[in-house]
């Protein structure tokens, strides 16, 4: 049987110990980033660098502003259901350890609703990679254990929030204690290349007038 003492250290002081690694990693990751070269455009401007980044960001939300999501909205629509399942997740390490109050039952079955999808749809991505041969050409050991990882850390968010059980608390804040020593050293780490590639090519196709377009900006 799980000690309270024990509970409460991988719920409060262990999450502290894996956030301040995983800050101190980021920082390092951020630091190496930004002294690497960053070559600026050097023709005339027809349009706005700041125009063209923020239409990078706003991408993600307007799926007919890109080919592959205009060609497929299903992958537009599984993507978002996804992230936001993740994020929902990731929201729950803070609220449930350090904001108890807000977690009612109706709160921690919305939250468990909102990863369910996510957790179905990383089951359809694990098996893509195992089941196309294409995929699985461009498949390194570590997409399938990241895949693999992040759907135990759903399974283990969604137990937790609707059992709320001592158990299936400490399971699923050691599975996220894990995820963030990992993540790191992994493929998940994309999202921080993302700002840096959203900010940089959105502003150069901005500063050349190309997207958006130089007639949008105003």
């Amino acid at each position: 049987m799980l000690s309270d003492g024990f509970v409460h250290f991988v719920e409060y002081e262990l999450q502290v110990i894996a956030l301040a690694w995983l800050f101190v990693l980021y920082a390092i990751k951020i630091l190496q980033l930004l002294r690497l070269p960053m070559l600026r455009e050097k023709g005339p401007g027809k349009g706005s660098a700041v125009s063209g980044a923020l239409r990078s960001y706003a991408n993600i939300f307007l799926p007919w502003s890109m080919e592959s999501s205009k060609k497929h909205f299903w992958r537009w629509v599984e993507f978002g259901a996804y992230h936001v399942g993740a994020g929902i997740a990731i929201l729950n390490t803070f609220t449930s350890p350090f904001a108890p109050g807000m977690m009612t039952q109706p709160v921690r079955w919305a939250f468990a609703i909102l990863i369910a999808p996510a957790l179905l749809l990383g089951l359809v991505k694990l098996a893509r990679r195992i089941t196309r041969p294409e995929m699985r050409l461009i498949s390194t050991p570590d997409d399938y254990f990241s895949l693999a990882s992040v759907e135990l850390f759903f399974f283990s968010a969604i137990m937790a929030l609707l059992l709320n059980t001592p158990l299936w608390r400490t399971v699923y804040f050691l599975i996220t204690a894990g995820f963030l020593f990992y993540v790191p050293f992994s493929k998940i780490s994309h999202y921080v290349y993302f700002f840096f590639a959203a900010t940089i090519t959105g502003g150069r196709y901005g500063w050349r007038g190309v997207r958006p377009p130089a007639r949008e900006v105003k």
